[in-house]
């Protein structure tokens, strides 16, 4: 069960530079963020940028998380979705005006073979993951994570409660995360 007070010390903490709260955050949700970013964005770089970014744009608006609010870790992740989605939607428009002006798509030179074949590796693990999930959480999950609606359009797209969308969402995250856990632990 999460601890709000605890919760709040922490992002106190951070929010006045303590280096031992930094780690303690990092430690509790960099690799939740990454795997979001593998998910969302499909490739380990711009998946560990999205870690970057996501602590950097949390340690200028760490004076804002309100635990009457919300958890620290929707507080965080939703962060890290905000952040993904508009890293797709930069995509989306750097490569429109790459057609516009009549130049092929940019390929990534400085990726080998290993870090194609490692990115590779960890799509494959995140599309088995998404198929153990149940049909209602998958497609809640998808309209929220890659769609970037809020739960309450996923609510109302679906035709649920807004506490059903809610609990679909977490549990299928819960779901991912153990999934990809299990595909580390099996490993290539």
């Amino acid at each position: 069960m999460p601890d709000p007070t605890g919760d709040a010390q922490l992002m106190r903490a951070f929010a006045g530079r303590d280096p031992r709260a930094a780690r303690a955050l990092y430690d509790r949700y960099a690799g939740r963020i990454l795997g979001l970013g593998l998910v969302m964005l499909g490739d380990r770089a711009a998946a560990e940028d999205l870690v970057q970014d996501t602590f950097v744009k949390l340690w200028r608006s760490a004076d804002r998380f309100d635990p009457s609010r919300g958890r620290l870790d929707t507080f965080v992740l939703m962060l890290a979705r905000s952040l993904a989605v508009d890293a797709l939607r930069r995509r989306v428009a750097e490569a429109r005006s790459y057609r516009r002006l009549g130049v092929p798509g940019e390929a990534d030179a400085r990726a080998g073979p290993e870090e194609l074949a490692t990115t590779g590796d960890l799509a494959a693990r995140a599309r088995a993951a998404m198929a153990r999930l149940s049909d209602e959480q998958r497609s809640a999950l998808e309209l929220a994570y890659f769609g970037g609606r809020t739960t309450a359009e996923v609510a109302e797209l679906e035709g649920i409660p807004l506490g059903t969308a809610k609990t679909r969402i977490h549990a299928a995250l819960l779901k991912l995360r153990e999934a990809m856990a299990e595909a580390r632990e099996v490993g290539p």
